[in-house]
């Protein structure tokens, strides 16, 4: 993810970081954006040595709760449908897929700039948790 694009969820406080017990060590971190009305979570990543200890999940559910502190209407992000820990984990915490012509305008270009930068239509796609 580029530094900017981390730089702007910063200073959104749109970026959480997981850090190794009660070092400073970052492990993991969730880096979001508003899109759409919604919490867009525009990266998530855990360190290979840290993953399958549920640092994505908190990270995760972190992300979660602060969309329902702000009153937005859903979480949003667009992965990999077929690889265990994309789709298919995201599917675990309630998230479902949006078929392409339902992603509302933001999310469906994003799908869009995916594809065109050479991602596999047919693997891409975009899911949504709904609060109401």
């Amino acid at each position: 993810m580029p530094r900017g694009d981390l730089e702007q969820s910063l200073g959104n406080d749109l970026l959480w970081v997981g850090v190794a017990g009660t070092t400073d060590l970052p492990v993991g971190f969730l880096a979001a954006e508003l899109l759409d009305d919604n919490l867009y979570i525009a990266e998530i990543d855990v360190a290979p040595d840290w993953q399958r200890r549920g640092i994505g999940r908190r990270l995760m559910t972190i992300a979660i709760d602060d969309a329902r502190q702000r009153k937005l209407p859903g979480v949003t992000l667009t992965t990999d449908r077929f690889v265990a820990f994309n789709a298919p984990f995201y599917a675990t915490i309630g998230f479902t897929e949006i078929g392409g012509q339902d992603a509302v305008s933001e999310l469906r270009a994003t799908l869009d700039r995916e594809i065109a930068n050479g991602m596999q239509a047919d693997r891409r796609v975009a899911m949504i948790l709904r609060f109401f």
